[in-house]
């Protein structure tokens, strides 16, 4: 069952595309808990939305693992989420 978020943004379809690539990247190892995923499709939006297009960043902020693109996201006035996945090597 696919989790419906995108309805707050607008994508063109390489960047739909992107994104779901980096989804799924970053809920490998993850299991089926669905607030956990639902949490990384929420992270990936919201710095996409922001303009962020690199696969590796994505896949870094949607696991709560780069700082420097959370603080960008807070400095904005998002929501600033915090990681929701234990630091570990990708």
């Amino acid at each position: 069952m696919p989790i419906r978020l995108i309805q707050v943004a607008s994508f063109d379809p390489e960047t739909t595309r992107l994104l779901g690539l980096a989804y799924e990247r970053a809920c490998e190892g993850v299991g089926p808990d669905v607030t956990v995923r639902e949490a990384l499709a929420k992270r990936i939006i919201e710095v996409a939305r922001r303009g962020e297009r690199d696969l590796d960043k994505l896949i870094r902020y949607g696991r709560g693992k780069d700082q420097s693109l959370a603080d960008e996201v807070q400095a904005a006035g998002q929501s600033g989420l915090a990681p929701i996945l234990p630091a570990t090597t990708p």
